[in-house]
């Protein structure tokens, strides 16, 4: 016979989720099982093993606790849990820690979706491509949480909601907001039209060649962001001689990427970024 567990209410946010605190730990949990809440009220104390629980998890702490109870009053809990689902999926194929306010951003997320779906508006993202290059770990598993989207709400979920996904995994791996991703994901999109236009060469985006432009732009924009960029390069000079127009792109580029985050390149890094232009000119043979 399975352990007695009693757990002592403290809210109750919808029929099938409660908040709820272990008498033997004095830790609150969230419970999500079906009718978990129908007939329980803060204060009463109840037998977890009289209820199928699908998901039980600690709530989030600090400032943003409130933001997330109060989510959890207002969304569906199929979507609570479809998201814990997700969230669990992400956890066990990384195999390492996320940041759990991917409860908050993914949770609304996954709400606002469905909501717009079976309204009938139409879902566009304008950096699926870049997403795919760009974040692949990412890409993959925020394909399987859209299965699992469909599989559950019986719906059919177009391929711009992966990259959607894909942002806030990607936002819990890096301990960053959606916000800045999808703000360097633009950037870096800007970046590479503008690479495009300046050698009058569209790059294929299956290619071996956009691939490393993109990846070379979103290590060096996060070098910038964090103070990291190499602060010397032997090479300058040669680069500046040898590769001149190649640099000048490359300072082109920067401006771009001052302007928007507000922040000086230092010719050092123009110079690491010149020499990975002047190879993609050679690649596509330009030069």
């Amino acid at each position: 016979m399975a352990a007695r567990e009693f757990y002592r209410i403290k809210k109750v946010f919808n029929n099938n989720v409660v908040l709820a605190e272990k008498d033997a730990e004095a830790q609150e949990y969230i419970l999500i099982g079906k009718g978990i809440g129908f007939s329980s009220q803060k204060g009463k104390t109840i037998n977890k093993n009289n209820f199928e629980i699908e998901k039980e998890f600690i709530p989030l702490e600090g400032e943003k606790r409130k933001n997330y109870l109060r989510l959890l009053e207002e969304v569906d809990s199929k979507v609570i849990a479809v998201t814990e689902e997700i969230i669990t999926l992400v956890g066990d194929e990384l195999g390492e820690d996320i940041n759990q306010y991917i409860r908050i951003g993914l949770t609304d997320h996954i709400a606002f979706t469905l909501k717009r779906i079976k309204d009938g508006i139409e879902i566009v993202n304008p950096f699926l491509t870049e997403t795919r290059t760009l974040y692949k770990k990412e890409y993959s598993l925020a394909k399987k949480a859209v299965e699992i989207m469909e599989k559950n709400f019986k719906l059919e979920i177009p391929e711009a909601e992966v990259g959607f996904i894909a942002f806030h995994i990607h936002g819990a791996r890096s301990n960053s907001e959606v916000s800045k991703t999808v703000k360097n994901t633009s950037l870096i999109k800007k970046l590479v039209a503008k690479v495009e236009a300046e050698i009058g060469h569209n790059l294929a985006y299956e290619s071996l060649n956009y691939a490393r432009l993109v990846n070379h732009l979103r290590f060096a924009l996060e070098r910038i962001e964090n103070n990291k960029e190499d602060n010397l390069n032997p090479l300058l000079e040669n680069i500046k001689n040898n590769f001149a127009e190649s640099f000048s792109l490359a300072a082109k580029l920067a401006e771009i990427i001052e302007l928007r985050l507000d922040c000086e390149i230092t010719e050092d890094e123009k110079g690491y970024l010149a020499i990975h232009l002047q190879r993609l000119k050679r690649e596509v043979g330009i030069d």
